[in-house]
């Protein structure tokens, strides 16, 4: 398998952090994704600081409302699937109680509620909520990042399984191209007799 290269634009996909997408970027190409995560979890834990971290909280759109218009179309896609099972699930009020936990939370903490919300419900995003509110800043902050590294995994395996598509495909259709041109060229041998001797063909 070829190395895949991972640009800035799509590790800030990945992550909102401007300082993890750089250093990502230049840790590229990886030989798997398991590599890249393991550098992934390495640059987000110890080299990426607190204002990094709040960074990457700030591109997440809370839980029940619709990613902003700045994020890139990458981000929107997968956001929009993170939270698909939560609006699945959740109704009207259910909605608005979230709301409300949410505006509480962003009061005490000072940055959005942050969870992996891939395959929960609305009402266990609201329960795991509600437990989180009575941290301790700092506390809370670690679980945040926590999670926050969570939701990178999972895009960038969805990144890297985009990626070795789009390569596989792109192979099969050079071969195929190839082979198709080399099956259907047939030399005129009716006009051999015009060649001169050097040129003609073995």
């Amino acid at each position: 398998m070829e190395e895949i290269k991972v640009d800035e634009k799509e590790a800030l996909a990945c992550c909102g952090s401007s300082q993890f997408a750089k250093q990502m970027a230049l840790a590229s190409p990886f030989p798997s994704v398991d590599h890249a995560i393991s550098v992934a979890k390495d640059i987000w834990f110890d080299k990426v600081d607190v204002i990094g971290w709040l960074e990457a909280f700030a591109a997440h759109p809370q839980i029940g409302e619709s990613p902003s218009s700045h994020t890139t179309s990458a981000q929107f896609v997968w956001s929009k699937g993170e939270q698909s099972t939560a609006l699945a699930t959740a109704t009207d009020s259910g909605l608005q109680e979230l709301s409300d936990w949410n505006a509480r939370y962003r009061q005490k903490f000072g940055h959005v509620f942050l969870i992996c919300a891939s395959g929960r419900s609305a009402a266990e995003i609201l329960g795991e909520l509600k437990n989180r509110y009575s941290n301790r800043p700092i506390h809370e902050l670690e679980i945040a990042s926590q999670e926050q590294m969570k939701i990178t995994e999972l895009r960038l395996r969805k990144l890297f399984s985009a990626k070795t598509k789009a390569d596989s495909t792109g192979s099969q259709y050079s071969t195929a191209v190839a082979s198709k041109a080399e099956s259907t060229f047939h030399f005129p041998f009716c006009l051999l007799h015009l060649l001169p001797l050097p040129f003609l063909p073995p």
